[in-house]
């Protein structure tokens, strides 16, 4: 037989299927006879790409799995539990607040596989106690023991940029009394100095231990570092030498905003209440000083794309700052400079660790502990 004939019934791998003269072939959604006349439920309708399931369904689904049940349930009680906090106390900004809701958000997204307690533990409540404590000596630096100091500030913003602060210079082009759109931009960008280092300090609990426990760290010395500054050397924000006579006068635009909002702030902001604030805690930015830590933590290896927004989180709190008279520009370059001097020295000292617990990890009576354990430590 030649490749070209062909037995009635049969179909080669690409030959459309052939019918034998007892078969019958419908369309649509009847039904497919064969040689003995047996008939097929014809095929179900595929699921095209664009066809989306319901919200209802998408609950259905989750809610028949015992996992992704406990994990609904438990968003839900976080959620309801943020609106009860705003109802008592206010927005929940203050670091103790944010780590709490971070930490619950962790243990939550856990119960469909299990949460490691022993490693959540371990890894975040020194966190909070580090921060905590930081909480409270930043206030207690307010107490200065000389300063505030105010004419070093003035002089490099004032000199640098032609004779006039620049905080002067963008109130006086861009701020009104009644507030912009722009205004509320700024002040989001401001307000996420509260959150994002702990959200970033959470995924990367979540996803990545490793990177976990080398971001933490850099992160408690930077912040200890700046602690270390305001007690030294106390410094007045631009609002503040503006109210003095300094400066020319300027608005604080984020309590502005605030007011504006009715949002119920009172005493959230700050991880021990108003009796620890500092306002004179302006020398390093750590507003500043965490996103430029944020994004050379995580440039190496990083698309364009994700280095352009990398890139845009620093240089856009720094323009916030600045318009809003919360910080002059030596304060936010002086931030940055500490940001990289901690990410420099820090990952040295940590690679110097890591590498000391290899080479334990090695060393006879030690080669019985798993290698990546004991780089991920």
């Amino acid at each position: 037989m030649t490749t070209t004939d062909r037995q009635p019934g049969l179909r080669g791998p690409a030959d459309e299927p052939a019918l034998t003269p007892e078969t019958t072939e419908t369309t649509g959604t009847g039904t497919v006879t064969g040689a003995a006349g047996a008939a097929a439920p014809a095929p179900a309708e595929p699921t095209l790409p664009h066809q989306r399931r319901t919200l209802a369904q998408w609950l259905s689904d989750r809610w028949s799995d015992p996992g992704r049940r406990r994990v609904t349930i438990g968003w839900i009680a976080l959620a309801a539990s943020v609106a009860v906090y705003y109802v008592v106390a206010g927005i929940p900004w203050s670091t103790n607040s944010v780590l709490v809701y971070v930490m619950a958000g962790l243990v939550i997204s856990s119960l469909g596989s299990g949460v490691k307690w022993k490693r959540l533990l371990l890894d975040w409540l020194p966190l909070i106690a580090v921060l905590f404590i930081y909480g409270l000596l930043r206030g207690y630096a307010a107490h200065t023991i000389w300063g505030p100091f105010y004419r070093p500030q003035d002089w490099f913003d004032t000199h640098v940029f032609g004779g006039l602060a620049p905080t002067v210079q963008l109130q006086r082009w861009l701020y009104t009394p009644g507030l912009h759109v722009w205004d509320y931009l700024v002040w989001t960008c401001y307000m996420s100095h509260f959150f994002v280092s702990f959200i970033v300090a959470g995924v990367l609990w979540k996803i990545n231990h490793r990177k976990f426990r080398r971001f933490v760290p850099l992160f408690v010395g930077l912040t200890f570092i700046g602690y270390i500054t305001y007690v030294l050397y106390p410094a007045m924000p631009p609002w503040m030498s503006s109210q003095f006579g300094h400066l020319p006068p300027t608005t604080r635009i984020i309590d502005q905003v605030w007011k504006h909002l009715h949002l119920g702030l009172g005493a959230s902001l700050f991880a021990g209440g108003d009796k620890f604030d500092n306002n004179v805690a302006a020398m390093p930015s750590l507003h500043g000083a965490y996103p430029m830590l944020i994004c050379l933590f995580f440039w190496k290896g990083s698309s364009v794309r994700k280095r352009v927004l990398l890139a845009a989180y620093p240089v856009c709190m720094a323009f916030s700052l600045v318009y809003t008279g919360e910080h002059f520009v030596i304060d936010i370059l002086v931030g940055w400079l500490y940001a990289a001097a901690t990410f420099y020295v820090g990952s040295k000292l940590l690679d110097r660790w890591e590498a000391r617990r290899l080479r334990k990890s090695l060393a006879p009576g030690g080669a019985d502990r798993p290698l990546e354990s004991t780089i991920a430590r």
